[in-house]
């Protein structure tokens, strides 16, 4: 009988320990991944670090670009401040961009771009009691705005230049799948603002799914945070609209980084139409700050425009990336020491 017992003790840290293990071994393989992906793109020359170090040479380019990139971080923490606030939980704006920052940096440092929004729950959690899931509705809200926001831009420089562009690799490529991103996100905020709560399936699915597994039951209260915002139509609208200026700014930044690489043919216009395509590949987590794939598909995105220096361009942006990260490592090393320790998970919630 006492060996049994050891054995059914035993069987909750033995599945921790496959679980963990199998995520080694993914991260592994995602490693391994990409890291073959690099070294075929430095060896066919499509990463050059003679590129690289030339535009730290055109500081005129270079400074610019980061000084956007850096102050739309910024940025991003406000349109969060907002999301936040109309879920009822109010914090300061230096609050608010801690978090966003110390978000930043677990996303570089950690495996996974869920990470940061994980660690932001838990500290808005502990300081506002019962609101987790009310957080977390807005920070994936906030993610959601913020690739509406990328196929909105890139549609729009699409439509814009739709003349300039017909007939041409990046037009004939890729007017399928932007007009499906855009009319998907279209569809969404439709969906938001017109279905009402007692109508709606969505709803209903999340609910019936609480009754029968009660343990999903955090699945039903984050959809309730997002379908809060269906009350709060002027907060998505200024989102959205602060949103596309960011990733338009972030489109000028890469166009300012093509050129500090040495490429003056790419046009503006252009870039407004495939970095955001490029930035909506680095949103699936594979690597911190999509590194390796983000480098192929600013590649890829590029040379339909003509450019052949889309992976120097991303390489520069992911270090600007890093460096925000950084920046929020330093600041999360002195927020914990006056903060509760990190532990996630907290709790089925």
């Amino acid at each position: 009988m006492r060996d049994h017992a050891v054995e059914i003790s035993a069987k909750p840290g033995t599945n921790k320990g496959r679980a963990r293990s199998r995520k080694v071994l993914s991260y592994f393989v995602k490693a391994l991944f990409v890291t073959g992906l690099l070294y075929f793109l430095v060896q066919k020359g499509f990463i050059s670090v003679q590129a690289t170090q030339l535009a730290f040479t055109r500081l005129n380019k270079l400074l610019p670009a980061v000084a956007v990139i850096l102050l739309l971080s910024v940025m991003g923490a406000i349109r969060w401040q907002w999301l936040l606030r109309a879920q009822g939980i109010h914090l300061t704006w230096w609050r608010t961009i801690q978090l966003s920052y110390i978000g930043g940096f677990f996303n570089i440092a950690l495996p996974g771009a869920i990470s940061g929004d994980l660690v932001k729950a838990f500290y808005i959690g502990r300081e506002v009691q019962g609101q987790r899931a009310r957080a977390f509705g807005s920070i994936l809200f906030d993610r959601v705005a913020g690739l509406s926001a990328l196929a909105f831009v890139s549609a729009g420089a699409l439509l814009v230049g739709f003349r300039s562009f017909e007939g041409t690799p990046v037009f004939t490529a890729l007017r399928f799948l932007i007009t499906l991103a855009a009319g998907v996100a279209f569809l969404f905020y439709v969906y938001l603002f017109l279905m009402k709560e007692k109508h709606d399936p969505l709803l209903y699915f999340f609910k019936a799914l609480e009754l029968r597994f009660p343990k999903l039951g955090s699945f039903a209260r984050i959809y309730e945070g997002i379908r809060h915002y269906h009350d709060h139509r002027w907060v998505v609208i200024k989102v959205l609209l602060l949103s596309s200026a960011v990733h338009l700014a972030i489109g000028w930044a890469c166009f300012l980084f093509a050129q500090a690489l040495g490429d003056d043919l790419v046009s503006l216009l252009s870039c407004y139409v495939v970095v955001p395509l490029g930035l909506l590949v680095t949103a699936v987590p594979v690597m911190p700050a999509g590194v390796g794939t983000g480098h192929a598909a600013f590649l890829y995105l590029f040379q339909l425009v003509g450019c052949q220096r889309g992976a120097d361009i991303f390489t520069l942006y992911a270090l600007c990336s890093m460096l925000i990260g950084s920046i929020g490592g330093l600041i999360y090393v002195r927020f914990k020491a006056s903060e509760p320790a990190l532990s996630l998970p907290v709790s089925e919630e």
